[in-house]
This record gives C-alpha cells, structure tokens and sequence, in this order.
C-alpha cells in the first residue's frame, strides 16, 4: 500500500520485519494462542464445574487397538500426551532444524547471545526451583519450570505490536528455539525411565531406513506414516518418551532452499500440460511441484495448522483441568511446589537470560542485533516465563502423586499469567520511554563502509543514507533526485543504500534485493541497482538473469547465489536496521544520521543536508534553476489570470509516449463507483495555481485546458485534454502547493475523486493504478525534457553529442538528447522541423534558441551559467 506522503508501507501495521517464516510464524501462532487460552479456560471451567467428575471420567476412558493379538491401550490423555504431542514436537524440530542450516542459529555469531542467554535461562530456574525444594522428591521436578510456551510467548508479542520491536522478535524466537532444543535433550535425559534396549533398537533401525528411503527417492508421505507409526510402538515400549521420535525424524529431515533444477522441472512439466492438456501430464506435474518443495517445509506446512489449531488446544483441555478448590488453593499457597515453580518461571527466567545475554555480550562472545536493548532483553525474559505446553507436560512426567502435580500446575498457571501480566507491562513502559533514552530517529547501526554500500567518498562531510525497495515506485521517482544531489554535492556527499523489502506489498522485492548483493559480490553493486530502478517492471526470477547477462556478470555463479539463498541474511540484516530505526515505510532517507521527515525533493533533501552539518552554506546551496528544483522554481506557478485566450473549438492535444491515455469502459466503472459526477460550463476552473492541493479528475465529456508556466519561456504553455482522459500530475500524491490551473474551455461533466476515493479505486483495480502511474511518470519525464538548458538533437551515441553532453554535465546544466531516428515521439522537442543530417547536432535552449553543431563559445555565449 502507499501513503499520501510518497512512501511504501506494509499492509500488516508496525511490523516492519517481514522475513517470511517469521512473519508466517507470528500470524500462525498468534491465532494459536488464542486457542490455547481458550482451551485452558474451558479444562479449568470443566474441572470446576458441577460436572467436574466427568472431566477425569472422560480423559481416563480406555482407547485400545489390538493386531493379531497384540493389544495397544491407552487412555485418551496418555493418547494425547504420547501419541498427538508427537506431531507437536516433530513441528519444532523441523524449526529447529531449518534454523540450524538456514536461519538464526545457522549464524554461530548472532546466535551465540540467544543461545547463552537460553542456556542460563534453563539453568537458573531450575536452580531456583531446586532451592525451594531442597532435599525432597519434588526436587526432581525441576524440568518444570525451564521451558517457555512458544505459542503463547509469540501471541502476547502480536498483541504487543510496536512496543516489542523487530529486533527483539527475532531474538525471542531464536531464545525460544534454543530453549526447546534444551528442553526436549532434558526430557530425554532426565525423564526417560525402565529403559527397555531392544524396542529401543527396533526403533532407532526404522528411523534409519526412514532416512535410507530418501536416498531411494522414496519421498511421499504414506511410506514415512507407516514406518513412524511403526516406531513410535517400539519406543514406547522401549520406556523412552513416545514424543522424542517427533523431534528424532524431524532432525533427519533435510533443510534447504528449493533447488533450481527441480524448479525447473517443475516450468517443464507444467508447460507440457500446458500444450498438451490430460491427466497424465497434469498428475506429473503436480508431483514435481510437490517435490519442489523442501520436505521439511512441507512437512511443517502440512502438520503446523493441526499441530496449532487442534493438537496442543487438546493437550491443553486435557492437562489443565485443576480442581481449584479452596483445599488446594490453600495448599498451593503454601506448597514449596507451586512456590518454586512461580519463582522459578517468573525470577529465575528474568535472572537467567538476562545475566547470560549480558554475560555473553561483556565476554565478547557475540553481538546484539541492531536496535535490541538491555532493557528489551529484560523485558523478552520476563515473558518467557510463560511456561505453559511443555511445563504441563513435564508435570505429567515427573509427578505419580496426583495432588503434588495439581500444585505443580497451579504453579504453572500462576507463573504464567504472572509473567505476561509482568513482561507486557514492562515492555510497554520501556517504549513511552524509548524515544528519551535512545535517541528517536538516530540511524541505528550507524554506517559501516566495510558492510554498507557507499557511493562517494567514504569520509565525506554529507551522509545521505536511503532504505529502499526496488519494487516500490515512489524509490524508483526518488532515485532522480539523488542523482541531482549527488551531481550538485559531488566529494562532499557520500550515499548509502539500505534493502527494505516490503515482500506483502511487493513480491518481487525479496529477490531483486538478493540480485543487487549477488551483483555486488562480482563488484557490480551499483550498476545492478541502477539497472533494477529502470527495470521495476522486470523483476522476476529470469529478469534478473537477463539483467546479469546484460551486465556482463557471470550468470551462472550469480544464479547459484540466488538459488541458495546466500544473501538472504545481509537483507535480514538491513531490515533489522530499519526496524530499529524506526523506518515505517519505503522510502525512508537519513540525513546525516537522523531520520528525515516531510518531502524528498532534492531541494529539501539538500537543505536538510546542509542545515544539519558545518559545511560551508554560502558553497552549496542549489541554484534556483537546478534539475533538483523543477518541481518547484523550473515550473512556475500558472493561475487563471496567465490563462491564454484559448479558444472553444482548440483540437485536443495528441498524446505522446503514453502520457495522456484513454480509459476504458470498466476503468471509468471502477471510478464512477468512489467518485463524483460533476457538470462543468466553459471558464469554471477545476484547480489553479496556489491551491494547496487538488483532486483527481477525468474528463467525461466537453475539453478542459491544463496551463503551465515554465522558468525562461514568455508565454504559458497549455494542453487540452477531450474524454477519457485524466489529469494531474504525481504532486498529486505530495500534498505540494499547486502550480498548474484546470480550465474548462469546452461545456461537459467531469469525474472528480479525492486523494482517498482514488487510492479505494486502486485498491479495487491494480491496473488502473498502473495506468495511472505510468501516465504520471511519463508527464513528470516530458516537463523534465521541456524544462532542460539544452535539448540536444542528434544520435545519440555520436561523439559530438557526447561532446555537448559532456559540457553540459561539466557547467552544472540540464540536457536531454532528443535521437530523432530512435524516438519517433520526439521531434516536436527538437525546435525547427526540416532539419538534415548537416545540421545535426544542433542545441535548443530553454528560451528557444536554436545553434547548429555549435563550439563551446557559442554555447557560452547563448547558456550564461550560474
């Protein structure tokens, strides 16, 4: 989406970050969550009620399967707890596995602080615990209280919103899968009893030929079900927890991103299909896609929904269900139990992570990420006290006496609500306070020429640094306005170039930011990011290898680059960093270290560059005619009064390069549905220069006439504008004064739209917002063509108009080259018609002067400079 003060936003408020597995992952088990409390509302509802004796009646009925004599029986909890919980531990384990290769934990450096601080926070809790129940059996069950509920953890942190910033997320999820690992080897070690060797090894072989299918090429889903069912009997019997053989199959699984030749595989097949529709080739194509995808994605992809929305709600109104009578309160008051594990869960979670981060950070072991605090770290280890899912199940695990393991669960239920109440309050007093303490606006980090992507010198007075997207129009209009600053500043600026691709609102995005770093790995990361500017509507997968062909990049190894994904993280990382410096939209300029805020000219960008640095004022300031200012000194306010006498029957002018197109019948639908009819007499003016703004408009019927007055040029300059055609200009989105007035020179009605009721019909029809776009784009470039010092008219790649291009760039004026065989739009741009090829080159000035193949005296003599 866009906002009216040219920037692009994500559709998703105050979440910034959108890498896709953890944005997925925040909207998955938000709604997980959700459920989760519900759940355990409705198990301690039932526990209490008049129909309490039902809850355990019902949890405790008997399910048996019996084959060929062999009897399985279980009861419904035990089902749950062993048997549907399996598939909840194989979901984190293909998380933790795909992070292990692919993600957070796959960067041993960032992942050091998350992985120490995860390690304290098991440690300390259970010590905490230990110490309440020093010298007694409970003191076994100190498992209790070392793991945090990664659903409920995740959905407090989406109700949170911006109080909880980007970087923090990220660490908590990575705080959070370090903390399962941790949790699930515990289960493992500690709370696995009568250890039976030959089911075990019955076991451990299936999964093993599991893992050997792969090599097979055995890869659907059927065969693994069987075989895993298989081995979860075995391990049951074995005495080791049933469960682990989730997390066992999931770390077999392989991780990695979707290889290139199977994606291809994938276009050929379905091509055929294509050509040649029937069942065959579509079943083969659908199995290659299928294939396509990494097994452990798919796997999770398939699982997670059942694993969110129904498996651990269960496991939850299953084990939940305290009977909270005054009895057991008064004995969970009391109970060094229910005591230990609320301070574990809440005091030991908030001592252990926080001093192991700290710790982990002053040994110089790893860094914060960009913009993660102190008091964000504290305020991650107050919530991670909520230890609901693997806390119960621990306490299934550890207690035979039913009334200690009700004050383990109170204690459980307690700690929790204890620590989200805690952590959210604190978190949301650590944002008012932000702002104060940290600086708000500040660059965070700042620039670091050995990582960032500097254009200038490196130590030069100026800084500009951009977050940008290169789907995002409103970067693509703003990169001319850095060429100007970079023109006029020269040495004394340096600019920087940060990736924030909006992947919700630009799909593209993600993959043309990964092209520019893999371009930039073969030294050509400004010629990629140039060309991905002038290409923003070719940013696919195979754009991007036209575009590295045409720069002459060694396509293959820049392929595999993309391919593997190996840049992803530089991309992460630049997101991070606008996250932390509270970059809200694309794009987004710093200026000199501080976020700048209102238009993104270059006259303002420069103003704001000067007015906040000690460079010499008096050298730098833009000259009234700069190609920066067209906007604003080039294009001089028009109003009714400069109209010229235009006549009724004056033909409408031609359109030209796409500047002025006609709107179809389901267009004008879609604008006719937000706007408003209006009928208009020949003199009623529609907008006029010095308004502060002005409405969108499409002609129905009758003329309007659209008058403009240009810097150099005595009279006023006009186009009319007949049915179906829109006017405006792209100040229309900039709330920007207007310089132009709208004069109907011939009765008829107009359709008029607010900024707002226009964006409603973009949203409605996104080719109508390219049409219109595209048309503005093309009127912005024609004013840039007719308010340029020097129209030069000749082929453009002769080296006379190199010549006059050269001089033109060396004297700080504006040119454009108008090639009369390669444009056939142009020659009413070129001046005088019947010109030959004698003639050529010749130069048009501004005022209309007109020097054939002219020296550098005569140009001196025609284009005073300054």
């Amino acid at each position: 989406m866009s906002t009216d003060q040219g920037q692009s936003t994500s559709g998703v408020p105050g979440l910034l970050l959108r890498v896709a597995p953890l944005g997925q992952r925040l909207r998955t088990e938000a709604g997980g969550a959700v459920l989760l409390l519900a759940a355990t509302i409705l198990a301690l509802v039932w526990a209490n009620s008049p129909f309490k004796e039902t809850y355990e009646q019902f949890w405790h009925t008997e399910v048996a399967f019996r084959v060929a004599g062999v009897e399985l029986a279980l009861d419904l909890k035990h089902w749950v707890n062993d048997g549907l919980m399996a598939f909840f531990f194989f979901v984190i384990g293909l998380e933790v596995k795909r992070e292990l290769v692919l993600g957070e934990l796959a960067d041993r450096r960032r992942m050091a602080i998350p992985s120490i601080a995860a390690l304290a926070g098991l440690v300390v809790p259970a010590l905490v615990y230990v110490a309440f129940n020093l010298g007694e059996e409970s003191a076994a069950a100190w498992g209790v209280v070392i793991s945090t509920d990664t659903a409920f953890l995740i959905g407090v942190l989406a109700l949170l919103g911006s109080a909880c910033p980007p970087p923090l997320r990220v660490f908590l999820l990575a705080l959070a899968i370090a903390d399962d690992v941790g949790a699930l080897t515990v289960i493992a070690l500690f709370y696995t009893e009568d250890l039976a060797l030959v089911p075990l090894l019955v076991a451990v072989l299936i999964v093993l030929l599991m893992i050997s299918l792969r090599w097979l090429r055995v890869w659907r889903g059927p065969a693994y079900l069987v075989l895993a069912v298989v081995a979860w009997v075995a391990l049951y019997e074995s005495g080791v927890h049933p469960t682990l053989l989730g997390v066992a199959i999931a770390l077999a699984t392989p991780a990695y991103e979707a290889r290139r030749d199977e994606v291809d595989d994938v276009v050929r097949r379905t091509r055929a299909y294509v050509q040649s529709p029937n069942p065959e080739y579509a079943r083969t194509a659908l199995l290659a896609l299928q294939r396509s995808v990494p097994p452990g994605e798919r796997q999770q992809r398939q699982w997670e929904p059942w694993t969110t929305a129904v498996f651990v709600p269960l496991f939850a109104l299953a084990n939940a269900g305290v009977a909270l009578t005054a009895e057991t309160l008064r004995a969970a008051a009391t109970s060094s139990i229910t005591l230990g594990v609320v301070a574990g869960l809440v005091l030991g979670k908030l001592l252990g992570i926080s001093l192991g981060a700290g710790l982990a950070v002053r040994l110089r072991l790893g860094t914060l990420a960009p913009g993660l605090t102190s008091s964000g770290v504290a305020g991650g280890a107050l919530l991670s006290g909520i230890g609901f899912t693997i806390s119960l199940f621990i306490v299934d695990l550890a207690f035979d006496d039913q009334a200690s393991a009700d004050q383990a669960r109170v204690g459980v239920l307690t700690a929790s609500v204890i620590a989200a109440a805690l952590g959210s309050a604190f978190l949301r007093w650590s944002a008012r306070r932000r702002p104060a303490e940290d600086g708000a606006g500040l660059l965070d980090p700042p620039v670091d020429p050995l990582r960032d992507h500097v254009r200038g010198p490196e130590q030069a007075p100026l800084t500009l640094v951009e977050y940008a997207d290169f789907e995002c129009p409103f970067c693509g209009r703003a990169t001319g306005a850095i060429e100007d600053l970079r023109a006029h500043f020269g040495d004394r600026l340096r600019y920087v170039f940060r990736h924030t691709p909006l992947v919700d609102v630009h799909p593209h995005a993600q993959l043309a930011a990964e092209a520019a770093e893999a371009a930039g790995a073969q030294g050509r990361f400004w010629e990629m990011h140039d060309r991905l500017f002038a290409h923003q509507d070719a940013l696919s997968g195979a754009d991007l290898l036209d575009h590295a062909a045409a720069l002459g990049l060694d396509v293959s190894r820049f392929t595999r680059d993309l391919g593997s994904g190996r840049f992803r993280r530089h991309v992460e990382h630049d997101l991070e960093s606008a996250g932390a410096s509270g970059v809200a939209g694309t794009p987004t300029f710093f200026v000199n270290g501080r976020r700048h805020s209102g238009p993104t000219d270059a006259t303002t960008l420069a103003r704001a560059l000067l007015t906040t640095s000690d460079v010499d004022l008096s050298r730098s300031r833009m000259r009234e005619d700069d190609p920066a200012d067209h906007g604003a000194s080039v294009l001089q306010p028009a109003t009714a009064a400069d109209m010229p006498d235009i006549a009724e029957s004056e033909p409408e002018t031609p359109a030209r390069g796409g500047d002025h197109p006609r709107l179809d019948d389901d267009q004008l639908a879609v604008l006719e549905r937000f706007g408003t009819r209006r009928r208009v007499a020949r003199g009623d003016t529609l907008y006029e220069a010095g308004d502060a703004h002005y409405d969108f408009h499409v002609v129905l019927s009758g003329a309007v006439a659209v008058v403009g007055r240009f810097a150099g040029r005595p009279e006023p300059l006009f186009r009319v504008h007949g049915s179906r055609r829109f006017l405006g200009e792209l100040d229309l989105f900039d709330h920007q004064e207007v310089v132009r007035t709208a004069m109907v020179i011939r009765s008829g009605e107009v359709l008029r739209l607010t900024l707002d009721e226009l964006q409603a019909a973009f949203d409605r029809d996104s080719g109508l917002r390219d049409v219109v776009v595209r048309a503005f784009l093309a009127r912005r470039a024609m004013r840039f063509e007719l308010t340029a010092d020097m129209r030069i008219v000749g082929p453009a790649d002769s080296p006379e108009v190199q010549r006059l291009r050269t001089y033109a760039e060396g004297r700080g004026l504006t040119s454009v080259v108008v090639d009369l065989e390669a444009d056939e739009t142009n020659p009413h741009l070129a001046g005088p018609s019947g010109v030959g090829g004698d003639d050529l080159p010749m130069v048009v000035t501004r005022e209309g002067q007109v020097l054939h193949r002219p020296d550098e005296a005569e140009l001196d003599e025609a284009i005073p400079s300054g």
